[in-house]
């Protein structure tokens, strides 16, 4: 009892005034971010080159625009990956390859990304990605009674036969026509085998639709590391900061020299259904 006494005072001298401060933290030098993808589909290439900002600065983050970037596989192909070839505004930072290609599935894809005379590399496996059988969508009761946007109470219900002889990992994104969603701004959709089970059963999407919406779902198989980066992401993005919250840190990364970010090489397969009222 005598120790309760002393901590009440503490608490109530600590909440009887509230300043905002501002803490001079030491700034470290700005990191290279790499984000960069390779699928088994062509058009769906990318390498994103960012650098870091200071901690208090706000807005996007400065784009490299002069890298040079090269990826290549284990079976000797290489692709060379250009900046922002069609010249679009927001794209800014975006490398695509210079000739279309598709990806493999079993082969290790490597990333070289020269910034400023440094070499940033990457490797990952592309693995096989479970087939999405079919797409259908009902009204959910409660979202109608209540609707957050408007008409949007209708789920999407995914039907999929997941082998269970191998270990496998998932990143799913979910599409409303044509534009990338989720119901939160913090959400990751990723997931492995032993949560998602052998029967995929009419396992609904997290986001809703209006009648005349197409909905679209594309699945990417991940390696165990993509499983991992992910992971530590999501946990870093709902972290409240609480007393018993890991310190924050950054995610597990395949990329060399001290970039941050994520290369990653999916299989990916996709469906896609019209919302009809």
């Amino acid at each position: 009892m005598k120790n309760i006494f002393p901590i009440v005072l503490i608490a109530v001298g600590l909440s009887a005034c509230e300043k905002t401060v501002y803490l001079d933290l030491e700034q470290n030098d700005s990191k290279i971010i790499i984000e960069g993808q390779v699928t088994n589909h062509a058009g769906y290439q990318y390498v994103k080159i960012s650098r870091s900002v200071g901690f208090y600065e706000t807005g996007e983050s400065p784009r490299v625009q002069d890298a040079i970037v090269i990826v290549s596989d284990d079976s000797g192909n290489e692709f060379e990956f250009v900046h922002n070839p069609r010249g679009h505004a927001d794209s800014s930072g975006f490398y695509l390859p210079l000739n279309a290609f598709e990806g493999t599935i079993g082969r290790t894809y490597k990333l070289s990304a020269t910034v400023d005379g440094q070499l940033y590399e990457a490797e990952d496996k592309m693995f096989s990605v479970t087939t999405i059988d079919s797409l259908a969508y009902r009204i959910n009761d409660d979202e109608a009674e209540d609707p957050k946007d408007g008409n949007k109470f209708y789920e999407v219900l995914i039907y999929a036969i997941e082998p269970q002889g191998t270990t496998d990992y998932y990143l799913f994104k979910f599409y409303r026509n044509d534009s990338l969603k989720v119901y939160n701004d913090t959400d990751i959709y990723y997931a492995d085998d032993e949560v998602l089970g052998e029967q995929i059963d009419g396992v609904p999407s997290p986001i809703y639709y209006e009648p005349g919406d197409t909905a679209r779902v594309e699945a990417y198989s991940l390696s165990r590391n993509g499983f991992v980066f992910f992971n530590d992401l999501q946990t870093l993005l709902t972290s409240d900061g609480g007393l018993f919250s890991q310190p924050p840190s950054n995610s597990r990364t395949n990329l060399s020299n001290g970039a941050l970010g994520y290369f990653q090489a999916s299989a990916m397969d996709t469906k896609e259904i019209v919302i009809k009222e």
